[in-house]
């Protein structure tokens, strides 16, 4: 099981890379020439450079490559963010270190690195929800996603900067995402994988079972959709200026499920499928296999049950049917996390013995 599942972190990793280098060339070929056509193409690219990646969430949480004490995982998916760090808001219109380049004469991605979360932990400058906001802007619609103009990348103040800042981005992204390919490379003997296969396999099992159990619980049921449920603000959704938060949850619940059943299928076709947590469930609880089957078709299901957008369906009273279904979709990977509780409980007391 633990050498399977470090094939399907390295594939899965591999897989975000490829999609952000394309996501990079697509914006290399927008910020060269500024149209309706390539503005629109650059968005399409971000939203799909998003699916691999969210499927890699699985595999945070135990202080792995991407989130241990020097793991980019702040630098790659960061948020929530306060946009004015960046560029222009709503009643800032010179706010960011766009607008400012007295003080930041030089936009390069050393520059963003150095900045992300400086001022606070919301003061994100880098990463996927630095390059949305810069693609889209604030949202203040209520049927759709942000709508900044295409003239702020042709004759807007300080248009040529907000070029090279989406470009710094889109290159540090695919540095963090190298650096977590090589991490995980099944050809080297001194990197994270290497010693992840090789120590007592009861510490690496359990850091998987953690891994979902943060994901599923504390993460994606918590702090991705109840604080929204709860705070009815659109702010707190994951992804606010694309209005792609739906894809966010569902596609971590893929990843989830990758996970347990042991398989992965790339956006290019490749696939590979072996020992997954779903055996930890045959050996340790055999009868509930189908109890633990059936939570999670019944998360994938819940999640694509959620209206569109997802700021939208936070707002209203209780029965309104968007938060009637959120709730639901949390109460079910609040379920699963308890599940994955038990089965590391199992896994800790087989081990002490």
């Amino acid at each position: 099981m633990v050498k399977h599942y470090a094939d399907l972190v390295y594939l899965s990793y591999a897989e975000a890379l490829r999609a952000a280098e394309l996501l990079e060339f697509v914006l290399k070929e927008f910020v060269n020439n500024p149209t309706a056509e390539t503005f629109a193409a650059a968005r399409e690219e971000w939203i799909a450079s998003r699916r691999p990646y969210l499927q890699t969430e699985a595999f945070r949480f135990y202080a792995g490559p991407i989130d241990d004490k020097d793991g980019p995982e702040p630098m790659i998916n960061g948020w929530p963010m306060d946009e004015y760090h960046i560029d222009y808001i709503d009643g800032a219109p010179m706010g960011g270190l766009i607008n400012t380049p007295e003080d930041y004469p030089d936009i390069t991605k050393e520059l963003i690195a150095s900045l992300n979360e400086k001022a606070g932990e919301t003061a994100i400058t880098s990463g996927y929800h630095a390059i949305e906001f810069l693609l889209w802007g604030q949202d203040w619609n209520d049927d759709g996603p942000g709508d900044r103009p295409v003239t702020d990348y042709t004759s807007a103040p300080n248009a040529d900067r907000r070029g090279a800042y989406l470009l710094a981005c889109a290159d540090l992204l695919t540095d963090h995402l190298s650096e977590l390919v090589a991490e995980w490379a099944p050809d080297r003997s001194d990197n994270y994988r290497a010693e992840f296969v090789a120590t007592d396999p009861a510490k690496p099992v359990r850091a998987i079972l953690y891994g979902l159990h943060a994901l599923s619980g504390k993460e994606l049921a918590g702090e991705r959709l109840l604080v929204a449920w709860d705070t009815q603000d659109q702010e707190d959704e994951h992804s606010c200026f694309s209005d792609t938060t739906h894809q966010d949850a569902y596609y971590d619940a893929i990843g989830i499920q990758n996970v347990y059943r042991g398989s992965y299928r790339s956006e290019e076709g490749e696939a590979i499928s072996g020992t997954g947590v779903r055996a930890l469930v045959r050996t340790f609880f055999p009868d509930e296999v189908e109890s633990f089957d059936g939570k999670m078709v019944e998360i994938i299901q819940r999640l694509k049950a959620i209206p569109q957008p997802f700021d939208q369906a936070i707002i209203g009273d209780d029965d309104a049917p968007g938060r009637k279904a959120i709730l639901a979709a949390v109460e079910s990977l609040e379920d699963f996390a308890a599940m994955i509780s038990r089965l590391d409980h199992a896994v800790l007391a087989f081990s002490q013995n």
